[in-house]
């Protein structure tokens, strides 16, 4: 019959220094199951002093690191997460350069951000093989899209759709009321890289929680087709969020974009968000006018954009990104707007620079 774990632990704090390190990490799990940082604290610096140990030296770390069983130490964190990343075993120097990376990203410690470091240690550890680490050293990458000189050849309808639908998330912001979920908005959402999208400020602005559905035909909704997004930036001025899946899952995405200069009044456009809910519909249109609303240049058109359709892309006939849908007017006739690619690209630009 197995001991208890209070016994457990009480016969291996009995044993006392003449402990291996093995017996020290051993130790250390019993004290940390029973709620003992300061023990397993205690027990997993010993065990740490061993190389042969390099989950002592991670744990040991995140302790430091948290604050758990002692006193919170980022500098101790970091010595011996970069003693373990210098180890010669690769699940442990994986996880290390990834803890790195997180603290010099700033999760845990602002005072020691290092974009540089952060990057390293993410790029490491991809290296290594952690799949999550790749989205980690993408999102340390300023977004960008990529401006065209020139329109390029025009697509037929259906052709833009198949190209650039997949792109657009109907994206539903819900809110907790008591034990459940109501809808607060409803938009939508453009991915401009594998792992971000760009979609109206005004539909997070009251908080909430961004959720997409990704799913084929009329299947149920099944646990993996939920898509939960976290807000990274927003901009109110220009009416824009970038958000990121919390999951990192990869995106269907787009980055081919054109300058509001270049558009003309006349050009044929399409839009492509979720109007009343009704995922990735497509509406055509022209240019009607470029203007300037409070210092943020937009697009007018007469593609209709209704409730549903904010944050959505609008396209030129080559299937180039010119902007982001944010409103429809339709009580004194059909007036559309999008924020132009080049205020969303000054967006992401800002959504990058050191807060």
């Amino acid at each position: 019959m197995k001991p208890c774990l209070p016994l457990l632990l009480m016969s291996l704090l009995l044993a006392g220094c003449g402990m291996s390190a093995g017996q020290q990490q051993q130790a250390a799990y019993a004290a940390r199951l029973s709620g003992d940082d300061t023990t397993a604290f205690d027990y997993y610096r010993e065990a740490a002093a061993s190389a042969e140990q390099p989950e002592a030296r991670y744990q040991l770390a995140q302790m430091y690191l948290e604050g758990r069983g002692t006193a919170q130490n980022t500098a101790e964190a970091i010595d011996w997460l970069t003693r373990l990343s210098d180890s010669g075993e690769p699940k442990w120097q994986s996880r290390a350069h990834r803890l790195l990376g997180e603290i010099y990203a700033g999760e845990h410690d602002p005072a020691v951000r290092d974009a540089r470091q952060a990057a390293q240690h993410f790029a490491a550890c991809a290296a290594l093989g952690d799949d999550d680490c790749v989205r980690r050293q993408a999102l340390l990458t300023p977004p960008r899209l990529q401006l065209v000189s020139g329109p390029g050849p025009a697509v037929t309808a259906a052709g833009l759709y198949d190209q650039r639908g997949p792109a657009v998330y109907k994206v539903v912001v819900y809110e907790q009321l008591g034990a459940g979920l109501e809808p607060l908005s409803l938009g939508s959402a453009v991915a401009i890289d594998p792992y971000r999208a760009v979609t109206s400020y005004h539909l997070v602005a009251e908080g909430g929680v961004p959720v997409s559905i990704s799913r084929n035909g009329q299947q149920p909704v099944r646990e993996a087709d939920i898509m939960v997004w976290r807000v990274l930036y927003t901009d109110a001025a220009r009416d824009l969020a970038l958000l990121t899946l919390e999951d990192g899952r990869r995106l269907e995405y787009t980055q081919r974009a054109r300058s509001v200069e270049q558009l003309q009044v006349g050009d044929r456009v399409f839009a492509i968000g979720s109007p009343a809910g009704l995922d990735k519909t497509l509406t055509e249109g022209i240019v009607s006018a470029r203007r300037n609303q409070q210092g943020v240049r937009v697009i007018q058109t007469t593609a209709p954009i209704s409730y549903g359709s904010s944050g959505g892309g609008l396209f030129d006939e080559s299937g180039n990104l010119v902007g982001i849908t944010t409103k429809g007017v339709t009580a004194w006739g059909n007036f559309n707007f999008a924020v132009a690619a080049d205020e969303v690209q000054a967006f992401l630009a800002e959504s990058a620079a050191p807060q």
